[in-house]
């Protein structure tokens, strides 16, 4: 099986499954000539192919993970562990500028799409209704056959465009501007409210966040996030190329917990301070994230839950999402996806251990501490503006949890 790799409208190489060297990479020789940069900081531009050990971390990032895999895999009927099978199935809009296209396949990838509607649907609210309520029966990102649709992550999506306070499918290639949320069940009921709480104490912080919305439709719930990685430019919809931590680093997603050999602090601390434009500036962006994800209690913030992103042929950490208060429910983990100076477990967490991570840093102590404390401030003040959001005058419950959970920090 041979796949199609675009980077936007430029067709960067070939993903191809062979039967001695199992599934390798090769850049296009026009791509190479081009000027264009690497598809992925962890694969490097050069004649040679990449092997399967150098390329799978990157391109099996693209895919959905645990859960949400397993039931397309299903669906599909496909292995779960068929990267190729299933990015030909899925990979036709994924995160960033990536397109992946079957052999067979030659759709035209532009770099810009108007928005007409030869390149969107109409999706009505009774539909969005009707994709969320059979997730068991269809995942969100097989709604129709011919769409070809992938994001990363181990929770239900659905990548989308809104406008005009209306919801359209995207077709012929064209990209989503938003992804759909739909709230968790049982004793994740309150996930959308809960994430929508925690993304807007990170703004009243000063962090940079996507735009979301908690919408309800009838009584359906779900969180509409604004992509970061779309922007429209004269009325048309363009990408911005970007990837997660553990696929610049090539670490595969199953081992995306620190404990797991996925990255820690310091490994994507030293990743953005050796590949961005202006690592002084991205690096403190970065801790600030990290020392904001302990305060909310946030246990689930590891390698894929911090991208980077390339617009313009600069390099920047990309804004701050999947902000959740874990600590709300107590069937989850108490443990860090990232250790903080001996301790994975969050309540064992104190200022020495933050002295630690300071000196493994290369950083003062003081400073850090300042800047936790800095956004302990910031989050306090914030909490009674965002208690007075209508959007949450059914969530009281999921807000005073968040709260208490934050005071143990605080």
């Amino acid at each position: 099986m041979k796949l199609h790799v675009y980077l936007g409208e430029n067709l960067a190489g070939h993903l191809e499954s062979t039967s001695e060297r199992g599934v390798v990479f090769s850049y296009a020789t026009d791509y190479l000539k081009s000027g264009q940069p690497p598809i992925s900081l962890s694969l490097p531009l050069q004649a040679n192919e990449l092997p399967q050990k150098a390329c799978i971390p990157f391109f099996e990032g693209l895919l959905p993970e645990g859960n949400v895999k397993k039931r397309i895999s299903e669906y599909l009927h496909i292995s779960e562990k068929s990267t190729l099978k299933l990015l030909q199935e899925l990979g036709g809009e994924c995160a960033g500028m990536i397109s992946i296209l079957p052999d067979d396949e030659h759709l035209q990838i532009k770099n810009a799409y108007d928005f007409s509607p030869e390149n969107y649907e109409s999706l009505s609210e009774k539909k969005i209704v009707e994709y969320i309520q059979n997730i068991n029966v269809r995942p969100l990102l097989k709604v129709k056959n011919k769409l070809r649709l992938s994001l990363a992550g181990a929770q239900e999506k659905l990548p989308l465009v809104y406008a005009n306070d209306k919801f359209y499918l995207p077709k012929n290639g064209a990209p989503s501007t938003h992804i759909l949320k739909p709230t968790g069940q049982g004793p994740l009921s309150s996930l959308s409210a809960n994430e929508y709480i925690c993304t807007k104490l990170a703004k009243y912080a000063g962090l940079p966040v996507p735009n979301v919305k908690l919408m309800q439709i009838d009584e359906t719930e779900f969180l509409l996030a604004e992509r970061y990685d779309r922007t429209i430019q004269d009325g048309k919809i363009q990408r911005i190329h970007q990837e997660d931590t553990c696929q610049a680093l090539g670490i595969l997603s199953d081992n995306k917990y620190q404990n797991d050999g996925g990255p820690s602090i310091a490994d994507i601390y030293e990743l953005i301070k050796n590949n961005t434009t202006i690592p002084l500036l991205e690096t403190r962006t970065f801790l600030q994230y990290v020392l904001f994800n302990f305060i909310i209690g946030n246990c689930d913030a590891h390698g894929k839950n911090y991208s980077l992103m390339f617009p313009k042929g600069s390099v920047k950490l990309t804004p701050l999402y999947d902000a959740v208060c874990t600590l709300a429910y107590p069937n989850l983990t108490q443990k860090l996806s990232m250790k903080i100076g001996k301790h994975y477990e969050i309540r064992k967490v104190n200022e020495y251990d933050f002295e630690l991570l300071a000196n493994q840093l290369g950083l003062k102590a003081k400073a850090l501490m300042d800047t936790y404390h800095k956004l302990i401030r910031k989050i306090e003040l914030s909490l009674k503006v965002i208690k007075e959001d209508p959007s949450l005058r059914k969530h009281d419950d999921i807000f005073e949890v968040i709260v208490n959970k934050l005071q143990k920090n605080l």
